[in-house]
């Protein structure tokens, strides 16, 4: 599958400060892609380099296979892009707001503003007026917006930001429905890590400025199964017995004389007697659930929550 969006040691210092640290990503078409990261951790300036806002210091860019300090202007006509702070005119409607849009984009398609505002689920409000529109309609009017001239990438800057829960469930659905039935790209940055969990497929961890890895969604499940714990004197050996005697080969030693076993989770008391009967100590035995927060905060050495 191509890369639509590649980036190599994308650096970005604002004086001497620098934000965004060598950072390399790959965005695949037809990914949604959720770029995770606490606030402050250079996501949105990440963003707003790879939209051609602010320029690198270091590093590229490509978009679509093309470099983008070259070809700007052909690349974002392909983009759409939704920040976390919309600006529209409050004194306007819905409709009236998108009406502007589609001449400063030069969308000529007949009917494509009822179209959007379909999509996005908001066509009985269009003549409201903006101050009217609660969080939520403004977020998908704000998407409305994004996909008037029909892109193959939609960047969206923290969408669920200060929704209540049926709002974020509601843009949530908007945004996988887009990406199912559209056919487009989706980047989306976010530093609500249950959000991305259920929206992504692919996750992008960054954290003061660095990316700190780059993983499937379906990989980070797996580093998070549930295990049975097993605390030894001797993980050696206590592996080889695992093997010999109880067949159990999905097992890692995830440090000196702890094992995770992730199966035989019904055998639990049978592989306490079979270890304690071979002479291994059994210093701690039980069950336990990978947890998504706990693996971040590890990941990001302790510091800072998601």
């Amino acid at each position: 599958m191509c890369a639509i969006i590649k980036t190599k040691n994308l650096t970005k210092y604002f004086g001497n400060i620098k934000v965004v640290d060598k950072v390399s990503l790959t965005v695949k078409r037809g990914d949604i892609y959720g770029f995770l990261g606490r606030n402050g951790a250079g996501k949105t300036t990440t963003i707003k380099m790879l939209l051609g806002l602010i320029n690198p210091t270091k590093g590229e860019i490509e978009v679509f296979g093309e470099d983008l300090s070259k070809s700007k202007r052909k690349i974002l006509e392909r983009v759409g892009y939704t920040p976390e702070f919309s600006g529209f005119y409050s004194n306007l409607t819905g409709a009236e707001n998108l009406k502007i849009n589609t001449r400063l984009l030069g969308v000529q398609k007949k009917d494509i503003i009822e179209e959007v505002l379909n999509i996005v689920g908001i066509w009985d409000e269009r003549n409201k007026l903006l101050k009217k529109y609660s969080l939520g309609m403004k977020q998908r009017l704000s998407i409305a917006r994004s996909i008037l001239h029909n892109p193959e990438l939609l960047i969206l800057d923290e969408p669920t930001n200060a929704l209540d829960p049926i709002g974020i469930k509601e843009v949530r659905r908007l945004i996988k429905s887009l990406a199912e039935k559209r056919k487009i790209t989706v980047f989306i940055s976010s530093h609500i890590l249950t959000e991305v969990q259920q929206l992504a497929n692919t996750i992008g961890i960054i954290h003061r400025g660095r990316l700190l890895e780059e993983i499937s969604l379906d990989e980070l499940r797996r580093k998070n199964r549930r295990y049975i714990e097993v605390q030894v004197n001797n993980d050696g050996s206590a592996s080889m017995i695992l093997e010999k005697k109880l067949g159990i080969y999905d097992y890692e030693v995830h440090e000196e004389g702890n094992i995770r076993i992730y199966s035989h989770h019904d055998k639990i008391s049978e592989v306490n007697k079979v270890l304690i009967k071979s002479g291994i100590d059994v210093i701690k035995l039980g069950i336990s659930e990978g947890n998504l927060e706990d693996y971040f905060i590890k990941l990001t050495g302790g510091d800072g929550d998601f």
